[in-house]
């Protein structure tokens, strides 16, 4: 016998987009008898994994639609393409459209360039949070041991080596 827990997280900006996103987590009564009460380490990775990826895929494409407006015409930038970016945070690795636009055409005549506004807001592809706590870790433990710490209580993925705590140190 088992206990299905649906989790459903919603979040709606101010021009009221809504965001959904569901998280089910299964849970057997066969692990009472073993003092398993409760949720675990690992289902509340999961549950924070489908958050920050809710909310970092609607900040990004919010963002992105703001940096396609033209500033100086108020046109929209013309679309080059669609790519996808990996970002890593300190709840998960979250994969999200990554857009690039084209220069004006009006306001830039004849140049032909694009650029990608996730760039912008977040250049090494890792958010400035888990880089700091990467750093604050590996100053005060070896970075092996910074490392296995990071992945022992964070979802985040084994990209994060004792070699990038020591670079980010």
């Amino acid at each position: 016998m088992a206990v299905e827990w649906t989790i459903t997280i919603e979040g709606r900006n101010e021009f009221g987009d809504v965001c959904r996103k569901a998280v089910r987590i299964d849970k057997s009564w066969e692990r009472l008898f073993d003092g398993d009460l409760g949720l675990s380490i690992e289902d509340s990775k999961t549950i924070m994994a489908a958050l920050q990826s809710a909310v970092v895929n609607h900040e990004a494409e919010t963002y992105s639609l703001f940096r396609r407006v033209c500033p100086d015409c108020h046109r929209l930038r013309p679309v080059k393409d669609y790519t996808t970016r990996r970002i890593r945070t300190v709840f998960g690795i979250v994969e999200v459209r990554n857009p690039r636009w084209m220069l004006c055409r009006d306001c830039y005549p004849g140049m032909v360039d694009a650029f990608a506004p996730l760039r912008e807001i977040c250049p090494d592809r890792a958010t400035s949070e888990l880089m700091e706590l990467t750093a604050r870790l590996g100053s005060m433990m070896p970075y092996r041991q910074a490392a296995r710490v990071l992945a022992e209580f964070l979802p985040v993925e084994p990209t994060e080596t004792h070699a990038t705590v020591r670079k980010r140190t």
